[in-house]
């Protein structure tokens, strides 16, 4: 295997080692110019850098592959306060549980190895119960109540994790169809809130959701006294979803806590019914059985208890006031480049946090938009924007202070340099454009390639 080593030019170099010194010297600079001397290689990114990975600038949000979010500093002091002693890890799971709970408005609370791990924990209560004879035999469900209703729209690569509980998914489309669909075979309907994020329409207003409303899913298993879980793994913002699916009727909902909740990557938390909850706990953890595997690190329980005490404290619309200013930044910056059009993505459909998209007439420039996805990456600093069937998207939430400035810089740069050098290129038709566009978090495949990321560590 071979191994490389990254380099800055000497212009870069000094250009960027100026500009960290003058960020230092300005108010709230100390923070900017730490991260800019981090994604230069020096301090904590040494950690990446050693290993010959250079660290980015996440101008995407909270995505798995790039690591979720930064967890900010009371949670890594939590979690290293719990380092240091021990805990039985039944009254710890138990007492985090009821701490998260009261902290959310719910019955009930559990840690669990990601919005996936809470899913399938919670697939495990609605199909074994408290049973020991069904416990032992999951996911083997042959007898059992063991179907789960889903919509159509809903059933992507996240089922999974009801299959892996021994789950047979009953795909339906309309209510009449989930009405049949539940019978006495029935351990759980599964709902994904994120059900207009994806595909063609994925991000506006007309995006075409599941055509069963969770009203009417909640009113369908209440009448048949089904558990409906609800998949919100990334639905936080806004910070009332933490219980507001639950006053709904809902019976268990997912969240991850390594995204808007800012805790541990590998964290998620399964709310609602306390029957449920509390099964769902003996599926993970220490327990042996299905779920011995889905080990939740006492540091974690904590850091994830930090992160929930910190998000409900949080002044969410200053927070809200302030990455929609880092977008207005982006765009005053970006609207400069002749032929680039630029607009906000509706905070309505999901991922409610303040969004650009940027498009350009990619045969005037012909650039195409993956073509532009790949230079941020391989620019300096590296940058990871978003794709989305409006063009590359600018999310700004998870990026440190000031970062949007870096950021709006390099895209314009990249932008007036393709338009400069169209003619250099060989003319491309519309359809050989768009041909390479991939788009980020696909409904029902997971390719490893598919992400568009350039590859900093070479593969045999």
């Amino acid at each position: 295997m071979k191994y490389f080593s990254l380099r800055l030019n000497r212009r870069n170099f000094f250009l960027r080692s100026g500009a960290i010194s003058a960020l230092g010297a300005m108010p709230g600079g100390q923070r900017l110019a730490a991260a800019l001397a981090a994604k230069s290689g020096t301090d904590s990114a040494k950690v990446y850098t050693n290993l010959g990975l250079r660290p980015i600038i996440n101008a995407s949000g909270t995505y798995t592959h790039l690591g979720g979010s930064l967890m900010p500093p009371e949670v890594i002091d939590a979690m290293n306060d719990a380092a240091q002693h021990y805990v039985p890890i039944r009254d710890l799971t138990k007492a985090v549980g009821e701490r998260i709970a009261q902290l959310t408005g719910n019955e009930a609370a559990l840690v669990t190895t990601g919005a996936a791990g809470a899913i399938f924990v919670g697939t495990c209560a609605c199909i074994g119960g408290n049973d020991p004879e069904k416990m032992k035999r999951l996911p083997f469900t042959e007898g059992m109540r063991n179907e789960v209703v889903v919509q159509k729209l809903h059933s992507t690569g996240w089922i999974r994790q009801c299959e892996a509980a021994g789950a047979r998914m009953v795909e339906v489309e309309y209510k009449d169809q989930m009405e049949r669909a539940i019978t006495g075979h029935t351990a759980m309907i599964y709902f994904l809130v994120a059900d207009k994020h994806f595909g063609q329409y994925r991000d506006r207003l007309d995006a075409p959701g599941g055509k069963v409303s969770l009203e009417e899913c909640v009113a369908l298993a209440k009448a048949a006294r089904v558990p409906l879980l609800v998949d919100a793994a990334a639905e936080l913002p806004p910070p009332e979803n933490l219980s507001a699916y639950t006053r709904q009727g809902v019976d268990l909902v997912a969240f991850s806590g390594g995204k808007g909740l800012r805790g541990p990557q590998n964290a998620g938390l399964l709310v609602g019914r306390k029957d449920l909850v509390e099964m769902a706990t003996l599926y993970q953890s220490p327990y042996s059985g299905l779920g011995r595997d889905l080990k939740v690190a006492k540091e974690t329980m904590i850091g994830m208890l930090a992160a929930v005490e910190r998000y409900v404290k949080v002044d969410h619309a200053a927070e809200w006031n302030f990455w929609k200013s880092q977008v207005d930044h982006v765009k005053s910056v970006v609207d400069a480049v002749p032929g680039v059009e630029t607009g906000y993505v509706p905070k309505e459909v999901t991922n409610h946090v303040p969004r650009l998209y940027v498009k350009w007439e990619e045969r005037a420039f012909n650039f195409s938009r993956e073509e532009c996805f790949k230079a941020l990456q391989e620019g300096e600093p590296s940058i990871v924007a978003l794709r989305t069937p409006l063009g590359v998207t600018i999310v700004t939430w998870m990026m440190a202070p000031g970062e949007e400035r870096i950021v709006a810089q390099c895209l314009k740069e990249v932008l007036e340099k393709a338009r400069r050098s169209a003619h250099l290129r060989p003319p491309r038709t519309a359809a050989e454009l768009a041909a390479g566009f991939g788009m980020d978090n696909p409904i029902d495949e997971w390719d490893p390639r598919g992400d568009g990321l350039v590859r900093q560590y070479p593969s045999d």
